[in-house]
């Protein structure tokens, strides 16, 4: 496949991200066509499709980026993590309404990410004994900003539920998306 400005290192392709039931909206390559692994041109190139490949789109972010599943195993990944993203007016058609879809939150490039399935503890301090000051909901993110040997500090600011007060959660509860700060 020859690629047109999408030269960046990814991950191959596991699909053309085809749902097994009917969606509202779908999105058509006209030319080879980016996509990407986070809602950002500044993200990782995932895959480059050819031209003719249709795709289900299933959300879209504020900023017009279109999400699809892959179709490929994710364990570990959440809410939107689980998409892939097209960048809005690239080298697609849209067939059906896009704007009828669900406007989500989208990770932004180069960020650690806890994700929960369950609510999750945020503690004061990195030491369940310190007391919890909040709660990350079930499937949700926020972003790492440090690091200690069993636990994440969190900023929810970055991440779908901002108003989440920050704080510490535990490694063990949590599962984690991108690469951790000072490694």
């Amino acid at each position: 496949m020859q690629a047109l400005g999408c030269s960046r290192p990814g991950l191959e392709a596991g699909s053309s991200g085809e749902a097994a039931t009917p969606v509202a909206v779908s999105a058509v390559s006209d030319d080879t066509l980016c996509v990407y692994l986070r809602p950002d041109s500044g993200s990782v190139v995932w895959a480059e499709l050819p031209p003719g490949e249709t795709l289900d789109i299933l959300a879209r972010t504020a900023r017009g980026w279109l999400g699809f599943d892959p179709g490929v195993a994710q364990a570990g990944n959440s809410g939107s993590f689980r998409l892939r993203w097209l960048a809005p007016g690239g080298a697609y058609s849209l067939q059906g309404a896009p704007e009828t879809l669900d406007v989500v939150w989208g990770p932004s490039p180069g960020v650690a990410y806890v994700m929960t399935f369950d609510p999750l503890p945020i503690y004061f301090e990195p030491d369940s004994a310190s007391g919890v000051i909040d709660s990350l909901r079930g499937n949700a993110a926020a972003a790492i900003i440090e690091a200690l040997p069993g636990w994440y500090r969190i900023d929810p600011v970055d991440g779908p539920y901002p108003g989440t007060i920050p704080g510490w959660v535990s490694a063990e509860a949590a599962s984690i998306n991108g690469p951790l700060p000072g490694r």
